[in-house]
Parts: structure tokens; sequence; C-alpha cells
């Protein structure tokens, strides 16, 4: 894994803390989403993205070929999960 695939996945995983920490605060009745406009515009827009970013990985995974898939598959048995 590429240093720069690295920073990609981490970024996306915060982008995915923020938005559990704001559906959070949500559902706790910490805040409305009127009242943290600051807050939910941008939630609203890293979760379209993260939707598209979903949609595309799992087309990309999907037209795979089975020889990517198998060897996919042996790196991760050799990794060991």
């Amino acid at each position: 894994m590429s240093t720069q695939d690295r920073l990609v996945t981490a970024a996306w995983l915060g982008v995915l803390a923020f938005l559990g920490f704001y559906v959070f605060g949500l559902v706790m009745g910490v805040y409305a989403p009127g009242e943290v406009l600051y807050f939910t515009i941008p939630a609203v827009v890293l979760a379209a993205l993260y939707a598209v970013h979903m949609v595309r990985a799992r087309r990309a995974a999907r037209n795979m070929s089975d020889e990517s898939r198998r060897k996919a598959r042996r790196q991760s048995e050799a990794r060991g999960f």
C-alpha cells in the first residue's frame, strides 16, 4: 500500500469520524441541524461525497477480473486477514 493510498484511507476515516460525531450529536439531542448550519452543510456535502466514493468502489470491485480477485484473495490470506 503506497503512502498516497494510506493518506486517502486516513482522509475517508476522518470523514466518517466527523459524520459519526455529527449524527451522534443529533441523536443525543445536543443540537438541531438548523442550529449548527456550519456543521450541517459540510456533513451533507461529505455524506454525498462518501456515497459517490462507495458507489465507485463497489463498481470497480464488481468489474475486477477473476484473476485479479484471486490475486487479491491470495494477498489477503498471506497477511492473515
